[in-house]
């Protein structure tokens, strides 16, 4: 039977207009040429270590066992913030440590972490460009079944960088959250899961964002009329307020971390 190809993911906030993305997928190829390569995205807006937190969170749990998964939005590069290779639910992370862990650790997802250790004065590491030349071999050695030891020393969970995740706060039949994220549709989604009051929609009355109040729960985006804002739990489990065939992010104009609140009977 043949053995299937490693899998390596990728999410960057290079964009696709320069050639970051080429060079550090050049780099993964060289360091394990069967590997396959699946761009999660490279969209992340400019630095924003907490969207790429959340896209690793809710991506991974669809990849098979043994996937690596490879995050670079660094805006400490060439400084002293450290690189990290992690294993979790048997899959792999590659990642600076600036916070991008925080749901894995959060939700104890994580068994082993370990820092890179790598000489960062060497000839051949561009203090710019750590993404293609420490932490995509390191990615690329994961992917070809090197162990973590590997790499450098295993560090405490309690050492790693965190950044503050959104919580819900539930008070006299409201529960106050903010926007997490906006993806290219203009949906929106809220800090609140699905392990709430939401989950039975009898108890739903709004979600209040910019003095818009929506009352319309739905399970899917056509149960709407087009154009109307609408109320639903999305692919992660996270309340979402869309709008069928519009924007709804355009319509309310809102934006990550606006405040908003959903409304119980």
């Amino acid at each position: 039977m043949e053995q299937a190809s490693p899998i390596i993911t990728l999410t960057t906030d290079f964009g696709l207009r320069d050639t970051y993305v080429g060079q550090m997928k050049g780099a993964l190829l060289q360091g394990c040429p069967s590997a396959t390569l699946v761009d999660l995205t490279h969209a992340i807006p400019s630095w924003d270590v907490l969207a790429a937190a959340l896209t690793l969170h809710t991506s991974y749990p669809y990849f098979p066992v043994g996937t690596v998964h490879l995050v670079v939005v660094d805006p400490g590069v060439g400084s002293s913030r450290r690189i990290l290779a992690a294993r979790g639910g048997d899959q792999f992370f590659v990642c600076p440590d600036n916070g991008i862990l925080s749901f894995l650790l959060h939700e104890h997802r994580l068994q082993a972490v370990h820092r890179v250790e790598m000489d960062l004065a060497a000839t051949t590491i561009s203090p710019t460009f750590h993404g293609r030349d420490i932490m995509a071999p390191v990615a690329a050695a994961l992917a070809g079944g090197a162990g973590l030891e590997k790499f450098g020393a295993k560090l405490a969970f309690s050492s790693l960088e965190r950044i503050d995740l959104p919580q819900a706060e539930i008070a006299d039949h409201r529960m106050n959250g903010q926007v997490l994220s906006i993806d290219h549709f203009g949906n929106v989604r809220t800090s609140i899961r699905l392990d709430t009051p939401l989950r039975n929609p009898a108890h739903f009355s709004a979600v209040v964002i910019n003095e818009y109040r929506i009352s319309t729960f739905v399970t899917h985006y056509s149960e709407a009329p087009i154009g109307a804002l609408l109320v639903l739990i999305d692919s992660s489990g996270f309340v979402e307020v869309a709008a069928n065939q519009a924007s709804a992010a355009a319509l309310i104009g809102c934006r990550p971390g606006d405040a908003l609140s959903i409304e119980f009977e």
